[in-house]
């Protein structure tokens, strides 16, 4: 019975685990990868969304304004609208920031 209860806890961490690995988001595999850069309009933690004014990247997408999932939840609680960001964005996912990072102030 004891056993059967260790199994059971086992189990239960593993699979949580896997729920963890699986949830967060990786490359798309064999896709192009390009560099994206914008400026931070809106954080939105509840939905895990960045939005976003890219500067156009040529082969993927025009300048435009739109809302981004993060590869990496925790990114959100150090992005503050106006921040200058570059990221990483692959062939077929119009979806998702890959590696954000903020950029440093242009000096002036």
């Amino acid at each position: 019975m004891v056993r059967r209860v260790i199994a059971l806890g086992m189990a239960m961490v593993c699979a949580v685990a896997l729920s963890i690995a699986v949830s967060a988001q990786t490359p798309p595999a064999g896709k192009k990868d390009h560099a994206f850069k914008g400026k931070v309009e809106k954080v939105d933690p509840k939905t895990k969304m960045v939005t976003v004014n890219n500067e156009n990247i040529p082969g993927w997408m025009m300048s435009m304004t739109m809302a981004y999932k993060v590869d990496k939840e925790a990114v959100l609680q150090d992005l503050k609208p106006g921040d200058q960001i570059t990221a990483t964005v692959y062939d077929g996912d119009f979806q998702t920031l890959y590696n954000i990072k903020v950029a440093p102030p242009a000096k002036k």
